[in-house]
């Protein structure tokens, strides 16, 4: 069971699969300027989308996969721990 966190205190929900947890984050992302992070059953961050609060550009940044919230700001690609 993988477990996402909002960082908002509201919102969270859970997953089977490491996949199927970071395709629901990333259905459920929202302007928050908080990172998404996923963790296992045990408590351990296993996955993570960092917020940046700065308008995405794709010649500075290396992202594949942003989520992008135009000038207010985007999420990074995911990162494994």
């Amino acid at each position: 069971m993988y477990n996402i966190n909002y960082g908002t205190g509201a919102g969270n929900t859970s997953a089977e699969t490491l996949w199927e947890a970071k395709a629901l984050a990333d259905e459920g992302a929202a302007y928050t300027e908080r990172d998404i992070v996923i963790t296992d059953e045990d408590g351990d961050e296993v996955a993570r989308r960092t917020w940046c609060g700065v308008a995405y550009d794709a010649d500075e940044c290396g992202e594949e996969n942003p989520i992008n919230f135009g000038d207010y700001g985007y999420y990074t690609d995911w990162v494994d721990m």
